[in-house]
């Protein structure tokens, strides 16, 4: 089974609500897994959001930059294409950063991405069923 990453958001010291609903997500895609968080950002506040997530997270991995200080998209996505091993699934909230980070991301890591998952079934053999809306929700 492929590792699980998720990217996670924060402001001000305090992961965003997504950071919970993404552990669960990476649970329904593999019930064994210890998903692995991933920070981006700078000082005290990037190492508060940190230790706030150790409990949630097998592992949480800090990407830290001056640079980073201002979540930008272009520069998170050239970080996290340094530290993805290939293969592996990349969870992203569904949010205006996420939706800059995510196709892009997934053109640089040649992985398949989908947008707007409703839920997850599962894996089934080596496919992972989700739930999407359909023409727009109509």
């Amino acid at each position: 089974m492929a590792r699980i990453f998720a990217y996670i958001e924060h402001k001000g010291g305090v992961p965003d609500d997504s950071a919970m609903e993404l552990v669960s997500a990476a649970k329904t895609i593999n019930a064994a897994a210890a998903p692995t968080a991933v920070l981006t950002g700078w000082g005290a506040d990037l190492d508060a959001v940190s230790t706030t997530l150790c409990a949630s997270y097998g592992e949480v991995w800090k990407i830290a930059s001056d640079a980073l200080a201002y979540p930008n998209a272009e520069l998170v996505r050239k970080a996290l294409v340094k530290v993805i091993p290939e293969g592996s699934i990349v969870l992203i909230p569904h949010a205006h950063f996420g939706v800059d980070l995510g196709p892009g991301l997934s053109i640089k890591l040649n992985s398949p991405f989908v947008s707007d998952v409703l839920g997850i079934e599962g894996v089934e053999g080596g496919w992972l069923k989700v739930v999407r809306q359909e023409f727009g929700g109509r």
